[in-house]
């Protein structure tokens, strides 16, 4: 029999689940960034939700949302996904997708359109790969620098690119790439003074860090930007005290998988993007 308690706010979820998902830190590093980010702020979002799954005295799973976002969803045993999607239609009408391992993605998805209806298919299958120590390319022109004001449009576009390129939505408002500049969060590759290739360093937990948004446009790739700026990133996040960093990538492009396998990283999980389709009628 398993049960799902509802919390509103970041800070109780964390006082109830933080120390179960510090377990697999890495692993569970967008639930936690994610909460301690809003934590931190002390921000309330309308219709955000975190909810803890509990079988036998014990927590078996999590679960979050923050609209209009995708659901996100840890691993969990099968029998308690029933009692998790009623927690969420209770508040939610429609969702647009799950986020999670394959096994608690795929239940949900499936539990979730055989009580509301609609449908469901499985979008891309992501890798969470985890660095704990560097391999730097050689040879690559140009170098490293922390993004100013100037880099805000720049990026803005550039991460436009990104999200047409891989599907992944890109926060691209100034006043978010403004936040991540003021905060030191977005790095620059340069080279002849030239910014080639960006990459934000933000999803921070008590001992990770999370790379993403890694991009570099068309007529500057090929010559080793990317993984130049990311091994050098990743290296001043271990400069810094943290133990290890983490990134998703997608699966199905084994280039980007190949140059990250060479910097360090390490395939540590694979969690999928299930969308739901909402019934004709809503």
């Amino acid at each position: 029999m398993f049960e799902v308690s509802v919390l509103e706010e970041a800070r109780g979820f964390l006082a109830y689940a933080g120390d179960w998902l510090l377990e697999r830190e890495d692993h569970n590093n967008l639930f936690l960034s994610l909460s301690y980010a809003r934590a931190e702020t002390g921000s309330a979002e309308d219709g955000a939700m975190w909810a803890v799954v509990e079988g036998q005295g014990s927590i078996a799973g999590c679960a979050l949302r923050t609209p209009p976002q995708k659901v996100l969803v840890t691993d969990m045993p099968s029998a308690a996904i029933p009692a998790l999607v009623r927690a969420f239609a209770d508040r939610f009408d429609e969702l647009p997708a799950v986020l999670g391992p394959p096994r608690s993605a795929e239940a949900f998805a499936k539990e979730w359109v055989g009580s509301q209806g609609g449908g469901w298919q499985a979008g891309m299958e992501q890798g969470i790969y985890r660095l704990d120590q560097v391999s730097q390319p050689r040879g690559v022109p140009g170098r490293m620098r922390r993004a100013c004001h100037h880099d805000v449009q720049m990026s803005i576009e550039w991460g436009q690119g990104f999200a047409r390129e891989t599907g992944v939505t890109f926060p691209s408002t100034v006043h978010v790439v403004e936040s991540w500049v003021e905060h030191g969060l977005l790095y620059v590759w340069e080279d002849k003074g030239r910014p080639v290739s960006i990459v934000i360093a933000h999803g921070r937990t008590p001992n990770g860090v999370r790379i993403g948004y890694v991009y570099t446009p068309p007529e500057s790739r090929g010559r080793g930007y990317a993984s130049a700026l990311v091994a050098e990133v990743s290296q001043s996040m271990l400069d810094l005290g943290y133990d290890f960093c983490v990134l998703y990538t997608d699966l199905a492009n084994p280039t980007s998988n190949r140059i990250y396998q060479r910097l360090g990283y390490r395939l540590i999980e694979r969690v999928i993007d299930v969308e739901i389709v909402p019934p004709r009628d809503s």
